[in-house]
């Protein structure tokens, strides 16, 4: 897949954070919006979770750390920390981007980049591309699923 280049932001999907630790998932997703960023030095990036149970930190907040201590400038890092799910993700990071006319990158793992993009073009974003991470993990054979029903349902609720 070829990966569409300057954007003028990307939305990072969070996911489960151990205390302060990022998940395999997420440190996938943040490691992939790092390497985005270094070759692309124009885009900004929306780091997109709220701080869910047995998280001691917000998603947006462990991703930002990571970021930075890997060379990204705080100023290149909007942080949104209220969303609990992927339709909420990109509502409110749209809503911190402002506009719906920016070309934004949706940078989650391979099995999800389908309905992360999906929900974005539903939220009106008009310029909306599939960054995907990688993730190699036995846990693919409960995820994979889960996304399948999880397309479904939000088909039916009117998200996609």
């Amino acid at each position: 897949m070829k990966i569409q280049e300057n954007l003028d932001y990307i939305i990072v999907l969070g996911a489960h954070v151990n205390g302060t630790r990022l998940s395999k998932a997420l440190l996938e997703r943040t490691r992939r919006a790092l390497e985005y960023m270094e070759k692309n030095p124009g885009t900004k990036a929306v780091l997109s979770g709220g701080q869910g149970e047995g998280e001691t930190i917000s998603e947006a907040q462990a991703m930002s750390i990571y970021l930075q201590e890997h060379g990204i400038s705080s100023d290149r890092l909007i942080l949104e920390d209220r969303s609990t799910n992927t339709k909420e993700n990109l509502d409110f990071s749209l809503e911190k981007i402002g506009t719906l006319e920016a070309s934004v990158g949706v940078v989650t793992n391979h099995f999800h980049v389908f309905r992360g993009v999906a929900i974005g073009k539903k939220c009106g974003c008009k310029n909306i591309y599939p960054i995907p991470s990688r993730y190699r993990s036995w846990r693919l054979l409960i995820y994979i699923p889960r996304e399948i029903l999880a397309i479904i349902k939000d088909k039916l609720v009117g998200n996609l």
